[in-house]
């Protein structure tokens, strides 16, 4: 004999977990207004016109950072030519600490970071580091106006 009523149960379950990262830039880098012709021109690692950016993610997460800036900044109308040399560095910190005195400088072109946990908080899901931008700029004498420049600071993460 055969039971009159059959009972089953169905559950499907979907789960996504996506790993995120936040990029904030804290500080612009900033050379400021400068007189044609004052030449070398330096913003060092700890200057308040250097770049800060901050770069959050989960903790555990595996970060390839890379800073490409253009060498060169050229004047915003193109029928000129001249341009003004730049060369720029950048250093990290990491595990939450935004102190540039820790700071490493990136060591590679693809600077590769896995996120710890905040030393003040082991047991925190996010965790910052924090991105220094400094260098040097020279500027000869150039017509005067807007010059511009690139600077692309790209993360990818695992």
């Amino acid at each position: 004999m055969l039971p009159a009523s059959v009972i089953s149960q169905n559950m499907s379950v979907q789960l996504d977990v996506n790993p995120q990262v936040e990029t904030m830039v804290e500080q612009s880098l900033d050379f400021g207004q400068l007189i044609t012709g004052s030449g070398f021109k330096e913003i060092p690692l700890g200057s308040p016109s250097m770049g800060i950016f901050q770069v959050r993610a989960l903790r555990t997460q595996q970060l390839m950072i890379s800073l490409d800036a253009d060498s060169t900044l050229r004047h915003s109308n193109p029928a000129i030519s001249d341009v003004i040399f730049m060369n720029l560095n950048a250093n990290y910190t990491d595990n939450d600490v935004n102190d540039y005195r820790s700071s490493l400088p990136f060591s590679n072109i693809v600077e590769t970071i896995v996120m710890q946990s905040p030393p003040h908080n082991p047991d925190a899901v996010w965790s910052s580091i924090y991105i220094y931008v400094f260098g040097n700029i020279d500027l000869g004498f150039v017509p005067e106006g807007i010059y511009l420049g690139e600077i692309t600071l790209t993360v990818v993460y695992e």
